[in-house]
């Protein structure tokens, strides 16, 4: 019964948080809490408490609370993302940042989540960048129209556009409102993906798949 209810509660406490709109959450959060108060039920009930407190519940850790939702029942959001990162979920890393409260973990979500076309908490990433006056925000990704055999995300393939015109990933950064510790990530990220060592190599690369001469000041 649990394996049912469990992902099916969870699933509209979440929908309420996407939305604000708690009503949508309807009666799961106290029926998960009731049902999830006893042995064996650990991780959910961490799940769930972590879901809770970011639809505005009053939650906490509570013994034998695993990781990494006891730190994020903590408020310790950059040992949950870093925790997070390490499981191979960018989302659930992304929406830590977000926790954060400062603009440059908060604008790190917002390429992460805009990178997974995550729209509706990339909606709620937004507002929290203009509750922190930041009032120049990065532009979205545009949609990808070419074929993308490397599987590289619509952010990855702006930025390759650009690392193909020569330009450094300072200046990138300064161009798509990013902080330069992203764009190095973005940056490192499509050499993996293209299996190049170099920016020359990758702007090669973009040069065969859009049909350009391959810019001379790259190095």
């Amino acid at each position: 019964m649990l394996e049912w209810l469990v992902p099916t509660g969870l699933a509209h406490i979440e929908q309420a948080w996407l939305t604000g709109d708690r009503a949508q959450a309807g009666p799961y959060p106290e029926l998960l809490l009731e049902r999830t108060d006893r042995a064996g039920t650990d991780v959910w009930r961490g799940e769930l408490l972590m879901y809770l407190r970011r639809l505005g519940y009053p939650a906490g850790p509570f013994p034998g609370c695993p990781e990494p939702y006891a730190s994020a029942l903590r408020g310790d959001w950059r040992s949950t993302a870093e925790a997070w990162l390490s499981q191979g979920d960018p989302y659930e890393h992304a929406v830590e940042l977000a926790e954060s409260g400062q603009v440059e973990p908060t604008l790190e979500a917002l390429t992460v989540l805009d990178g997974l076309g995550a729209r509706p908490a990339v909606a709620i990433v937004r507002r929290r960048l203009r509750n922190l006056d930041v009032t120049r925000l990065p532009r979205r990704p545009q949609p990808g129209t070419l074929t993308n055999p490397a599987g590289l995300t619509d952010r990855q393939l702006e930025i390759l556009r650009l690392v193909a015109t020569g330009l450094s990933n300072a200046e990138i950064a300064q161009q798509l409102v990013l902080s330069p510790r992203t764009v190095d990530h973005h940056v490192s990220a499509i050499l993996g993906k293209l299996g190049v060592p170099t920016r020359r190599d990758a702007a090669v690369w973009a040069a065969r798949l859009w049909d350009k001469p391959s810019p001379r000041g790259v190095i």
